[in-house]
């Protein structure tokens, strides 16, 4: 066999060889399990953080403006700037609601209405992948139509996200209505492929004008078990005839049906088992709005403490779920026994805030600090050598902040007994944090490093692995970076290896 033969044999051998690998051969590998990264070696890195800091980051975005003629929606492709604490969503919606630069309206044929003032938005709450968008009440002067397109707009552009499938849009607070007479309610919105909004507007109208059945999305909020937070959860619901009393009495009747969620109360006391009148829709004594009346009898006190519920969350409960679907309305109002609801005691809110009811009405910017979000955290597993996951309820305006996160493991250990952390660590033991892209670098005092010394080796990994992966799950950075009083150093016990960067460990979680 000459030279040039034997090449072109070991040539076809080496083929033949890669050809079964990657055909039914391939069939015979073994996945390797996930590998416990708890002795990884160390590298050098940043300095330790003075104060809490988030690193600007730069994401393409797609946001939907309307058409020229403003029928459709048409998307563009813009690189925008995540600031320092703020999430991608809440980033996408800004540059949405400033409007198009002047050569994306001159390339695209795109315009947005004036809203009046700069980041027009007044609040934007995520929880459970269901957005609530609140815009300016100015916004109310638009046409249905457009202030209908509007919405959907805002819908395609969050709903790009994977965390959001489900968008509720208000205006100053309040579901403003598909018509001028806010009659009936649009309601949560999904993501919209046909691009023609003029035409699902007009689906929707003819609808309405028929006077038949309407079965819309509505978003209802429930008590969590421990009664600090209440958490949203999407419904189709089916109104009688559409008008907005039907709407009142379908909501409120979906609300005594309960939920399934895990993280919420279990039974809620139901609200029209304690109705002393028909709730009604009525003006205020001055007829400047429309308000919604609900009276309840003295016996809804009982159950609510037999459920472990104030009837602050209960108001809570209330108020986010009906002005977030009935339209038009500015505010409730809750009768219970004799007494008309003006406000609640700092001691009965989760923020430790009095909340007073301007003109006895509650509003949904009043239970701002009610709302939460589940969040999932890394607490000692079943056989003690291991993390297992645990969800647990958080404020949905801090279930970003890594504070927040660490926060939530230093309360499970405290008030559940549940291991995750040295129960005498307190939020002042955090010192600062600064969340990178790759990475997050967390400041500890010099008692937190005493507590973990304290700790045998076995304990040590689970509390450091606790507050990797807790800080680390929902994506982005996926590296910890632990200093003590400014400096990374060795713990006594030797558990794990500090110095350096610690990765997000997948390999010690229970299946």
């Amino acid at each position: 066999m000459t030279g040039k033969q034997d090449r072109r044999a070991a040539l076809a051998g080496t083929l033949l060889m890669a050809a079964l690998l990657l055909g039914g051969c391939m069939a015979g590998v073994e996945e390797r399990p996930m590998t416990d990264l708890a002795q990884a070696p160390f590298s050098e890195g940043p300095q330790a953080p003075q104060e809490d800091a988030w690193a600007e980051r730069t994401q393409i975005v797609t946001l939907y403006f309307l058409h020229e003629d403003g029928t459709t929606l048409i998307p563009v492709s813009r690189r925008i700037t995540v600031e320092g604490g703020m999430s991608r969503s809440e980033a996408a919606l800004c540059a949405l609601l400033d409007g198009p630069y002047a050569e994306e309206a001159e390339a695209f044929g795109v315009q947005w209405p004036d809203m009046g003032q700069p980041n027009a938005v007044r609040r934007l709450e995520v929880s459970g992948g269901i957005a609530t968008v609140d815009l300016p009440a100015r916004v109310r002067e638009l046409g249905p139509q457009e202030l209908f397109a509007v919405r959907q707009a805002v819908t395609n552009t969050l709903t790009e996200f994977a965390e959001i499938s489900y968008v509720n849009v208000l205006a100053g607070g309040r579901e403003e209505g598909l018509d001028l007479g806010a009659t009936v309610s649009v309601g949560t919105l999904t993501r919209a492929d046909d691009s023609d909004t003029a035409a699902k507007y007009a689906r929707l109208e003819e609808q309405r004008q028929s006077g038949a059945r309407v079965t819309r999305l509505a978003t209802l909020y429930f008590p969590t078990a421990d009664g600090r937070f209440i958490l949203p959860e999407v419904r189709s619901v089916d109104v009688a005839t559409g008008t907005a009393i039907d709407s009142l009495y379908t909501l409120l009747g979906e609300l005594g049906r309960g939920t399934d969620m895990a993280l919420a109360v279990q039974p809620v006391p139901a609200p029209m088992r304690y109705i002393e009148e028909m709730p009604e829709i009525v003006w205020t004594e001055d007829g400047a709005y429309r308000a919604i009346e609900i009276r309840f009898s003295a016996m809804l006190d009982d159950a609510l403490e037999e459920a472990g519920l104030t009837r602050a969350i209960y108001a809570a409960m209330l108020t986010d779920t009906l002005m977030g679907f009935i339209p038009g309305v500015e505010g409730l109002r809750i009768v219970i026994g004799e007494e008309s609801l003006s406000g609640f005691r700092a001691e009965e809110t989760p923020d430790g805030r009095e909340i007073v009811l301007g003109s006895a009405l509650a509003t949904r910017a009043d239970f701002a600090a009610y709302l939460g979000a589940s969040c999932v955290l890394y607490a000692q597993g079943t056989d003690g050598t291991r993390l297992r996951r645990v969800s647990r309820a958080a404020a949905q305006n801090g279930q970003g902040d890594p504070r927040e996160r660490l926060a939530s493991l230093m309360r499970l250990s405290q008030e559940e007994g549940v291991f995750a952390l040295p129960r005498e660590l307190t939020e002042q033991d955090v010192l600062a944090i600064y969340t990178g892209e790759d990475e997050i670098l967390v400041n500890l005092s010099e008692r937190f490093a005493q507590a973990l010394s304290s700790l045998d080796a076995q304990q040590e990994r689970i509390a450091v692995y606790a507050m990797v992966n807790t800080l680390t799950e929902g994506g982005g950075a996926q590296r910890v970076r632990l200093f003590f009083e400014g400096r990374q150093r060795e713990l006594p016990s030797g558990g794990v290896e500090l110095r350096g960067a610690l990765m997000r460990n997948p390999g010690m979680v229970e299946e």
